[in-house]
């Protein structure tokens, strides 16, 4: 149950309204039975739970200061 907890702990706000948004489409769906809310409505639940949206990560939430990544990189030399 923890996991559980911390799991959620972690979601953004945008996360929560795709989430909520994907929530009404599949009610939607159920109710007027169009593919098209069905379709929209998966999409954005598979996105919020995963958290994929954005390509390149430009949409990931921000990280702490203590937490943020350090990529270190060699300079390339080609051979002579």
């Amino acid at each position: 149950m923890e996991k559980f907890k911390n799991y959620f702990k972690e979601w953004s706000i945008v996360r929560i309204i795709r989430a909520a948004l994907a929530g009404a489409l599949l009610i939607s769906y159920y109710y007027y039975r169009e593919t098209f809310f069905l379709f929209i409505g998966s999409m954005l639940g598979i996105s919020a739970i995963f958290n994929v949206s954005c390509p390149g990560g430009s949409c990931e939430p921000t990280y702490k200061s203590e937490e943020k990544p350090n990529m270190e990189f060699e300079k390339y030399e080609p051979r002579k």
